[in-house]
């Protein structure tokens, strides 16, 4: 049993801070929504923020939600989605924000990308917005809530993948990953030092800036460019991507239909493609269940961290 403190009130942050506060939030999750629905509204909330001043958009695998500033400007989130649930006042939202930073609320309970996920929606915020400075107090209490219950995941999404693609007999020497966010990128470090890695993605010029290639066993390219010769020799592939244009998902489908493909290990929040032989993704049963599994040694220190964040803000989520 994880060993629970009062949160610590002297770091300069908080509901009694003078720094910018959150009027309300509204959002889309898998308590509103199915993952099918989640899956469809990404691409409008992606399209949609508008470049507010006062609001700010934050997208996960698994969410779609807007956090509106203090004086509140605007009665609805400026977003081509009704976003199904509300919460009001400072101490309830940045509760909510500084649990799905933690991962006290994701599938894998504890994963790392839901925390970077979340910085990176406060670092695209302009200089001067409101709520700049309530991602510094929420990253830092996510962090420290984190450190102090010991919540971090024993099988985190990189981890899973490789696990499900070592379940198979066959292993070609070719990995094909899709996508070009953090994800993928951890995907093809994990598992570049056992087979050559071609990383396809939308971006090709951006993604070779930030992926490194120390081994020489990473390639990034186009969505439509891998090589005919690793068709012929064959893949395990791995999708590990979001924005799914129809354009995109045929793309996609055209890979996963390959004759030469083993394995497929689908990341994505919702399923690209109906199930094909040989294609796994996080909803499939036999996923589930692996994830239950690695939950279970993480169940209490998630849930002691979540109250721990809770009671920093007055118990109020």
């Amino acid at each position: 049993m994880a060993r629970t403190a009062d949160p610590p009130r002297d770091e300069g942050f908080g509901p009694a801070g003078t720094a910018g506060r959150i009027a309300w939030c509204s959002f889309n999750d898998a308590t509103t929504h199915t993952w099918e629905e989640l899956g469809a509204s990404f691409r409008p909330a992606e399209s949609g923020s508008g470049g507010s001043t006062t609001g700010l958009l934050l997208q996960t695998c698994h969410r779609v939600e807007w956090y509106e500033a203090e004086p509140a400007t605007a009665a609805v989130a400026p977003l081509p989605i009704r976003l199904a649930r509300r919460i009001t006042g400072h101490e309830a939202a940045a509760s909510r924000l500084a649990r799905i930073a933690a991962g006290t609320m994701s599938l894998i309970l504890g994963e790392q990308f839901v925390f970077q996920q979340v910085r990176t929606a406060f670092d695209r915020l302009p200089g001067g917005h409101p709520l700049r400075s309530v991602g510094d107090e929420v990253l830092l209490l996510a962090s420290q809530a984190r450190d102090r219950f010991g919540l971090h995941a024993g099988l985190d999404y990189r981890h899973l993948a490789r696990t499900l693609l070592g379940a198979s007999v066959v292993h070609p020497d070719n990995l094909v990953v899709v996508g070009g966010g953090m994800l993928a990128r951890a995907v093809a470090e994990e598992l570049g030092s056992d087979r050559r890695v071609f990383v396809l993605t939308r971006s090709p010029k951006k993604l070779r800036r930030v992926l490194p290639d120390a081994s020489g066993r990473a390639t990034v390219l186009r969505i439509t460019e891998l090589p005919d010769t690793v068709k012929r020799s064959g893949y395990d592939l791995v999708l590990a991507t979001s924005g799914l244009t129809p354009m995109y998902r045929e793309h996609i489908a055209r890979l996963v239909d390959d004759g030469s493909r083993h394995q497929v290990v689908d990341l994505c929040a919702t399923p690209v493609l109906r199930d094909r032989p040989n294609y796994q993704h996080l909803h499939h049963p036999a996923v589930t269940h692996l994830i239950e599994d690695a939950n279970r040694p993480t169940v209490e220190a998630a849930r002691a961290a979540s109250s721990w964040i809770e009671n920093h803000y007055g118990g109020r989520s």
